[in-house]
């Protein structure tokens, strides 16, 4: 295996123990006022308020008394205890719901959190929000004054005209359309002047003939304003400080900003204030909320604050026997993933071959969906913005559903397993390196760095891992998003990044830096990691010269080679790089996912155990062990027939009872599951009445729904006091056989 593990790791755990959520389900069914009593707990109050501000308001008449209907009140309760399982056994960090903190490895095991009361948290505005603010201020005629001016990063050369992509906002979605101008040469004067940034009066001056007034130059300025063509410094950036961090030396430096300052040092100081404990009550925020609004910029509470949440811990190391399991669950995933046929990136270097031979093409030319052959090969697009989304035409189900299936050797073999493993009630599916025994491992074509999330588990007295995939452009991809409130997690994944500068010295590894929605904004938000940035639709607060703009960055390729990236400038090769989680994929701009996607080029994005065909088709699919290692926990495919009888009699007490046994005896379902829903799973108590009908109330009209075994125990290796945590364990590795290769 040529890949070696960071000497740390990233523990993510919940806020409240898997122990907590067990006592609160023990019995047969959750009374209300039980309930109640639980979620006047303070800490449970401010994680539900800052999850759904729009939520609170009535969980709090809830909590008073005041939802008379038994309906509503029913309703509340379903909520809540989605809530307290999310808190209790989900440690993915949302709010103050889980949290992270870095651990080592060393020669023995010792997870132990602090108080929960203990942990660190980091509250800022919504980026939502903010982008708004820093729109409406800009309009401030006396404040735009001042400001200085950039060339929209999207604009490029076509022809006699230049093209670029504006934004406007459409029931708070940012939507995307490509806009044509004229070319002129007072065009350009601006747009050269503007390029390390330029007040609108200094710009105006350069137009200013014997024609042209002073007044008549600056009308011009800004309908280049208006129009996009010119955005100004408060423009926001998604690397570096916080947005808020960004705007306040703007605003510092200019006069006529006394008040719009002062009311943001006063959120800052009110949020650092809130930021000190864990349990504050709604009034803060909503206190706070309501001062802001004398800044106005209209906001939704829902959308306005953000939290991430730090772990205290009093120890937190992992045993280099973890890291042993863990690396003989990723040579068995190795085998069993095979690298795809066919990518975006493949199906572009061919209709780019075709189009352009050999010839090296402007980027944003070549990704022109007019002049050029636009990203998505397979999708008919003339303009970016989709302007039917909300046109819904009628469906006609066919009578015969027909897929295509990807067959290999590997569905061969796990097929004779699943099939005799079906056949003699097996839970458990055994897999053995003799199974694959034709199959090798290649560690040549995976990113540099790479990340997987294992969950440490006990069975009786033996000690497992729960393997998920392991990949990603870059092992930073699942920490950038929260290095801004964990220094130690910063310094850990600058660390990571640091390594792949090393293992490419001939190449520029370029941060994207693009604004999809101003709400993704606080997924993207991350501190300046790499030297080099290509802003694109976002500004970049690098050094004008270690900024890569789309009129540098040039696109060749061969017919079986591969895209190749080129800074003119620095006369070297580009990978871009994406060091958030952000899913760029979904209505995404051609340029944004063509660089997004060149991270990957040639290579497997990741590996891991898949079901492939047979997700599916079976109502069980077994857990599927290798060694110690668990690559699949069991699965139960349950459609809406499986549950009408139980629908049907949710109101009589003693007939629901009845079929609910029946249901999970025939289903042989455990204790416990999950419910999932993609990456989200939604921990249910199948015993108790109260948890199992919040699940029929969640998925009662659907067609199908999956539910996944859980498989942590009150013998967990994450403890607080007495109490058992669920964990996951983020572990990083690097290319040592690459580095070692460069080094020498």
């Amino acid at each position: 295996m040529s890949y070696k593990n960071f000497p740390k790791y990233v523990l993510r755990a919940p806020l409240f123990s898997f122990s907590f959520f067990k006592e609160l389900t023990e019995g047969n069914e959750l009374k209300e006022e039980k309930l109640k009593e639980i979620c006047s707990d303070v800490i449970i109050k401010e994680a539900i308020f800052l999850a759904s501000p729009s939520l609170y308001h009535e969980f709090e008449k809830w909590l008073a008394g005041n939802l008379t209907e038994k309906m509503a009140s029913e309703r509340m309760m379903h909520s809540v205890l989605k809530y307290l399982s999310r808190m209790s056994s989900r440690c993915t960090p949302f709010g103050i719901f889980a949290g992270t903190a870095v651990g080592n490895f060393s020669e023995t095991a010792n997870i132990t959190l602090s108080d929960k009361s203990k942990n660190n948290r980091h509250t800022r505005l919504d980026m939502n929000y903010l982008v708004a603010l820093s729109q409406d201020i800009v309009k401030d005629e006396k404040i735009k004054e001042q400001l200085l001016f950039f060339p929209n990063t999207s604009i490029y050369k076509a022809g006699k005209q230049l093209r670029y992509v504006e934004y406007s906002y459409i029931k708070s979605r940012r939507v995307h359309h490509i806009v044509a101008v004229e070319d002129s040469e007072y065009l350009q004067i601006i747009l050269k002047q503007a390029r390390k940034g330029a007040l609108l009066r200094d710009l105006a001056k350069l137009l200013v003939d014997d024609d042209i007034t002073i007044e008549e130059a600056l009308g011009f300025l800004n309908q280049l304003v208006e129009s996009q063509l010119l955005i100004s410094e408060l423009e926001p950036s998604l690397s570096g400080p916080e947005f808020l961090n960004q705007i306040m030396p703007v605003l510092q430096r200019l006069s006529g900003t006394e008040h719009i300052i002062s009311e943001l040092e006063n959120v800052q100081s009110t949020l650092n204030r809130i930021d000190e404990n864990i349990g504050n009550t709604a009034n803060e925020y909503i206190k706070l909320s309501e001062s802001l609004k004398k800044l106005g910029t209209d906001f939704e509470l829902k959308y306005m604050f953000q939290t991430d949440m730090s772990l205290s811990v009093e120890s937190n190391t992992l045993s280099y026997d973890t890291i042993r399991k863990i690396r003989k669950g990723l040579s068995i995933i190795n085998k069993l993933t095979l690298p795809p046929k066919e990518t975006f990136i493949s199906r572009f270097r061919t209709a780019f071959y075709e189009r352009y031979e050999r010839r090296e093409v402007s980027l944003s030319n070549a990704l022109d969906v007019e002049l050029g052959i636009g990203f998505l090969q397979d999708k008919d697009s003339g303009d970016v913005s989709q302007i039917i989304d909300d046109l819904i035409l009628p469906y006609k189900p066919e009578k015969v559903v027909v897929r295509d299936v990807k067959w290999s050797s590997i569905n061969e073999i796990l097929q004779k397993k699943l099939v005799k493993s079906i056949k003699e009630e097996e839970p458990i599916l055994i897999v053995t390196d003799e199974d694959f025994n034709g199959l090798e491992e290649n560690w040549e074509d995976l990113p540099d760095t790479i990340s997987t999330m294992v969950e440490l588990v006990k069975e009786g007295s033996e000690e497992k891992i729960i393997m998920s995939s392991c990949g990603g452009s870059s092992g930073a991809n699942l920490l950038g998003r929260f290095c801004h409130g964990d220094k130690e997690l910063n310094t850990y994944t600058q660390e990571m990044i640091d390594i792949e500068t090393k293992l490419n010295p001939d190449k520029i590894l370029a941060e994207i830096v693009h604004l999809p929605e101003s709400r993704v904004g606080n997924i993207l938000m991350r501190p300046s990691f790499r030297k080099y940035e290509i802003p694109y639709l976002a500004k970049s607060i690098l050094k004008d010269e270690d900024q890569l703009l789309l009129d540098d960055l040039m696109i060749s390729a061969t017919p079986r080679g591969k895209v190749k990236l080129r800074s003119k400038k620095f006369d070297k090769e580009v990978i871009p790089h994406l060091t958030n989680a952000h899913n760029y994929s979904s209505n995404a701009l051609p340029i944004y996912q063509f660089l997004a996607n060149m991270q990957t080029q040639n290579l497997r994005g990741g590996i891991g155990f898949d079901w492939g065909p047979f997700a599916d088709e079976y109502d069980f699919l077994p857990r599927v062990e290798y060694k110690d290692v668990i690559l699949s926990s069991a699965i139960w495919n349950i459609s809406s027939k499986d549950i009408k009888e139980l629908l049907g009699v949710l109101k009589d007490e003693e007939k629901f009872l009845e079929e609910l046994n029946k249901f999970i005896a025939d289903k042989k379902l455990p204790n416990f599951v999950l419910l999932a829903d993609g990456d989200n799973e939604l921990l249910v108590n199948t015993r108790n009445i109260t948890s199992m009908k919040m699940l029929l109330n969640t998925i009662k009209k659907r067609s199908k729904f999956k539910l996944k075994e859980f498989l942590h125990t009150e013998d967990s290796i994450v403890k607080s006091g007495d109490k058992a945590f669920t964990n996951q364990i983020v572990v990083s590795f690097y290319n040592e056989k690459k580095l070692k290769n460069i080094q020498n």
